[in-house]
């Protein structure tokens, strides 16, 4: 097999599953878990990841400027794993049962350590190996972002890559996203003292990512967000509702060392699709700097069923 340390696609959209562990090749990972239910169990922490990062970094304020407006840069999301993602209950079907391997076992999932060695009791039949993890404590993603504005207190925000393929084991990646921010406080700028104290926003955005043919990821996010201006520094909090819907979709591959009397269902290829949705709320704080003239970095945390962190820098004009 194949070990990757991360997915790069060059210095604008990077995905990353650790820094310093190892895992297998997306196709062989997917093939591995050939039964639908396992592979569900075993994905779903990294479903969750992905959803929850992609809505991350929407909005560093909740100002929206008179006249043309443009910011241009990179954000960067942390996510965090929770302890009790790492792991699942995995209740093996009857075919295996039958073999006289255990009704469940406890294994990794794929953002977990050591996968189970699953053993029967039948003499000839051989251990299974259930695939490890990656052991990873957070995921990561970098993505190019940019903002322009405004035009009757509106902005509109977008993300995205073009169709481009960069390493074979991925396939061609595309991702795209787009939101549409209103400001009320928009209207109320002649009064200079008041908009420098306070803003408010509605934003509502959808993003889709797609790699090779077996992933899809769908995600919206609509929130409303307000910030307190103080020069140079603003701060900023927002609370928000958030889906996401992934799809996976791939083959699965009987394992060379299957007992050659196993059951037709685990000796014949298949396509299998999984379907992950989720929905969340998040809630977050955070602050923007600007430092120099047009230099503006921002950071945030969102607190949710996994907690992210939200870094960007970028030009502001």
């Amino acid at each position: 097999m194949n070990n990757i340390r991360s997915i790069g696609i060059l210095f604008l959209f990077t995905i990353a599953l650790g820094t310093s562990a190892q895992s297998q090749n997306i196709s062989d990972l997917l093939n591995d878990f050939g039964i639908t239910e396992i592979a569900r169990d075993y994905l779903q922490p990294a479903a969750d990841a992905v959803g929850y990062s992609f809505n991350s970094g929407l909005y560093h304020t909740a100002e929206v400027e008179q006249g043309f407006n443009l910011w241009v840069g990179m954000r960067g999301v942390w996510t965090f794993v929770p302890e009790d993602e790492k792991s699942f209950t995995a209740v093996l079907p009857e075919e295996m049962v039958s073999l006289g391997y255990p009704s469940q076992v406890t294994t990794a999932t794929v953002l977990g350590d050591k996968g189970a060695l699953l053993q029967s009791s039948m003499q000839d039949a051989p251990d299974v190996q259930l695939p490890g993890g990656i052991n990873t404590s957070s995921t990561y993603i970098f993505m190019p972002h940019a903002v322009v504005g405004s035009f009757a207190g509106f902005n509109l925000m977008v993300r995205g890559i073009p169709p481009v393929e960069f390493d074979s084991d991925v396939g061609e990646v595309s991702f795209v996203g787009a939101g549409l921010k209103f400001s009320p406080t928009h209207f109320t700028q002649h009064n200079q003292a008041a908009r420098q104290r306070f803003d408010v926003a509605l934003m509502v955005a959808a993003q889709r990512f797609e790699a090779g043919d077996y992933l899809t990821v769908v995600n919206y996010n609509a929130n409303v967000h307000a910030s307190i201006n103080f020069g140079l520094l603003t701060l900023f909090s927002g609370v928000g509702f958030e889906r996401y819907n992934i799809d996976v979709a791939y083959t699965y591959d009987p394992p060379d060392d299957l007992a050659p009397d196993a059951p037709p269902s685990l000796l014949t290829p298949k396509s299998i699709e999984l379907g992950f949705n989720r929905d969340n709320f998040r809630y977050t704080v955070g602050a923007d700097l600007t430092l120099i003239a047009l230099l503006n970095i921002s950071a945030d945390y969102s607190f949710g069923v996994q907690d992210n962190f939200s870094f960007g820098v970028g030009v502001k004009l």
